[in-house]
Formats: structure tokens, C-alpha cells, sequence
């Protein structure tokens, strides 16, 4: 993907490539494992991730690309999720680096905010994501040490009871003793650890 220049767009384009190379990284039996998201399959999470990224997407360019309710129903993608999944990353990253997206007032579920908050929520939609769907097939990533810092302050940003008010966010579960770093902050997302 492109050179960025700010903090908050690094941090989504590493967060859509974890995105990206979890879809692509599945292979066609771990599709109708039921995942981590019950009673979603893994093919339904998959595609509510990527509509979750046009619905975020959508706020930038005023336009509906993906309801809200669309993205929130996990409806099944029946072509190559692989290529959806390049396609989407793609394309909601490049509407997120148009001039000026960071400036801008954004009307969103949680009221009008400037694009420098908002583009947070994207960047933790696909972190959690990531890690649902590779938790959900036995392989959960595990993000770059050098990344965990500003995922944290990602967490910190948007895993708040306003969002969790709105259903943005899962509420806080418990992080095991041994947990490692992703582990602690998905848990802030709301994500059970299997152990």
C-alpha cells in the first residue's frame, strides 16, 4: 500500500493489511467454521469486516457505500473473499488518504467528529477483525511489537462506554495471567482469550 504521512493513517493501513492477510491467508475448509462471533461462520465475520470498512469508508465520501444495518446483518460473500478482501482494504485505504479526510467534520453513530477521531474506529473494526478471524481458525495474529503502542492509544481512543453505548464495541473482558500484548488490548475490544 501507499506512503502515509501521519500517525492515524500508518496505523490503519498496517491495521487493513492485518485485515487483508487474514482473509486471504484462509483456505476454503475453515469458510463454514463457526467463529468466534457465534453463530457466525467464518465467511460471514470475514464480510462483515470488509462492510464494516466501506460503511467507515461511506462517512468520508458522504455516501452510503454499506449501511450500517447491512454491515451489522455478516452477509455472506459468495465470490473470492480473497480478492473482495484486497479490493475493500484497497479501496477503503485510499479514500481515507484523500487531502484533508483528517480535517474534515464527519457525521457518524456517535455524532459529528473530526476525521482524525473517526478514522480510529476503522483501525480497530480491522485489528479486532483480524485477530477474530484467525482466533477463529486456530492461528490468532499476534501484531508487531513496534505497533503496540499506537494500537494502544487506538484502544484507548475508541474503546470507551460511549461506543460500547452504541454497539461499536464489545464490552471489556478478562485477560488471562500469560496474555501477550494483542491478547491485553483485544480484550479492551472485547474479546474472550480461548485458552
Amino acid at each position: 500500500m501507499g506512503e502515509l504521512t501521519t500517525s492515524e493513517l500508518t496505523t490503519l493501513e498496517y491495521s487493513l493489511d492485518e485485515l487483508r492477510r487474514a482473509i486471504v491467508g484462509l483456505v476454503a475448509a475453515e469458510m463454514d467454521v463457526i467463529s468466534n462471533c457465534a453463530p457466525w461462520t467464518v465467511r460471514r465475520l470475514a464480510a462483515h469486516a470488509l462492510d464494516n470498512q466501506l460503511f467507515w469508508a461511506g462517512l468520508v465520501t458522504g455516501s452510503e457505500i454499506v449501511s450500517h444495518h447491512d454491515a451489522m446483518a455478516a452477509i455472506a460473500y459468495e465470490g473470492d473473499l480473497a480478492a473482495h478482501a484486497v479490493d475493500v482494504t484497497a479501496r477503503a485505504l485510499a479514500i481515507w488518504q484523500t487531502d484533508g479526510v483528517l480535517e474534515q467534520t464527519l457525521a457518524t453513530p456517535l455524532g459529528e467528529l473530526p476525521g482524525s477521531v473517526v478514522v480510529d474506529f476503522p483501525t480497530i473494526d480491522a485489528l479486532a477483525h483480524a485477530w477474530d478471524i484467525t482466533a477463529s481458525v486456530g492461528r490468532p495474529v499476534d501484531f508487531a511489537p513496534d505497533r503496540i503502542p499506537a494500537i494502544t492509544t487506538v484502544v484507548q481512543a475508541t474503546c470507551s462506554d460511549a461506543a460500547r453505548a452504541k454497539g461499536l464495541i464489545q464490552p471489556v473482558t478478562s485477560a488471562p495471567s500469560d496474555a501477550t500484548g494483542t491478547e491485553r488490548l483485544m480484550t479492551l475490544a472485547g474479546r474472550a482469550i480461548p485458552r
